[in-house]
């Protein structure tokens, strides 16, 4: 090969090159613009649920893809461990033994249904036989005494765990269990999008204090330097205004340095911005879902997994945001186990 050819070869070996990056590039480019316009209804509904005015950031909608994509594949994944939707009412709860454990009674059960309003506007506005909803409970635990088998013996007095479910709520009562799933779909991502919004108004209200306090501290110093220009020197011992003095100046400097920092989380549009996709991209932090399994008695105690007592195992899906717990389940039920007076 001559020079002419070989330079010739290095030319077209470049050209191939760059062509294939450009190719690459312009394909990549194009997967980002699908992806964006898969979730471009999602991205506009996290932005009025959280700070709106992102909107005047320039391509916010690019900026904050990723982290959607994030919160959304986390959601689904949460929806995807709820069972099938639990069926309520008095036959269920003579049978199934989650029935039985989340509703102290039939009529306890048929009350909640009753009671809770959007079920009654819900029958009132639709023909549909039939309802699909959320519930939500708190699961409680209680220490108590009972008797309990030891072998073949009843034993009197023996420390027992009693779990009972309260506090319960329905949700989003729809026609179908794929209508409920989609409902919550867009649910659970606006739930992120309002953890947004708190995780902001949270910093909002710290950079108030933070400033309130360094007005406060400032005007403090300077009573006491006054003070110090005065008689004030004349008339008492000036040590222990100088310790003052030194206290309130370390402590001016701490707050104007954590005030910097508050200032600097929310200084423009980009940092709002920035909040919602630490938060949406993080979702696992905001919201998590817990599988439990627990042992239970007719009565709700606590079984051990190898006690010889009667007692059904049943499987409960926990949802957990930052401090707060609910055990959740998608269940349905009829009209007719709405009391009498509920049921038209």
């Amino acid at each position: 090969m001559t020079d002419d050819q070989g330079f010739l070869h290095e030319v077209y070996s470049a050209l191939g090159g760059i062509a294939a990056f450009a190719q690459h590039h312009l394909a990549e480019h194009r997967l980002r613009q699908e992806r964006l316009a898969l979730l471009r209804d999602s991205i506009e509904q996290v932005v009025d649920a959280s700070e709106p005015r992102i909107r005047l950031v320039g391509d916010y909608a690019e900026k904050l893809l990723d982290a959607v994509e994030i919160g959304q594949h986390h959601c689904d994944g949460v929806l995807r461990h709820l069972p099938p939707a639990l069926t309520l009412g008095g036959p269920a709860w003579a049978t199934d033994p989650r029935v039985n454990a989340f509703f102290a009674t039939v009529d306890n059960l048929r009350a909640t249904l009753g009671l809770d309003s959007r079920v009654r506007a819900y029958f009132k506005e639709n023909q549909q036989p039939e309802c699909f909803a959320l519930l939500l409970m708190v699961k409680r635990e209680t220490e108590t005494f009972g008797a309990a088998l030891a072998g073949d013996l009843l034993v009197r007095d023996v420390r027992q765990i009693r779990v009972s479910f309260s506090d319960h709520q329905l949700f989003f009562p729809t026609t179908s269990e794929s209508e409920l799933r989609k409902e919550l779909r867009q649910r659970t991502l606006m739930f992120l999008a309002s953890r947004a919004l708190e995780r902001i108004n949270e910093l909002r209200e710290r950079r108030g204090t933070l400033d309130e306090q360094r007005r406060q501290l400032q005007a403090q110093l300077r009573a006491l330097r006054g003070h110090a220009r005065g008689l004030r020197p004349l008339l008492s011992a000036t040590d222990a205004d100088e310790r003052r003095l030194a206290t309130l100046e370390q402590r001016l400097s701490q707050i104007e340095g954590e005030s910097i920092v508050a200032r600097k989380q929310l200084g423009t549009l980009d940092d709002y911005l920035e909040q919602v996709r630490q938060v949406l991209g993080h979702p696992e932090t905001y919201l998590q879902l817990h599988p439990l399994t627990l042992r239970l008695n007719r009565l709700g105690v606590k079984l051990d997994p190898d006690s010889p007592e009667p007692g059904e195992t049943i499987a409960l899906i926990e949802l957990a945001s930052l401090e707060e717990q609910r055990i959740g389940a998608l269940v349905r039920f009829t009209r007719d186990e709405l009391p009498p007076a509920e049921a038209d």
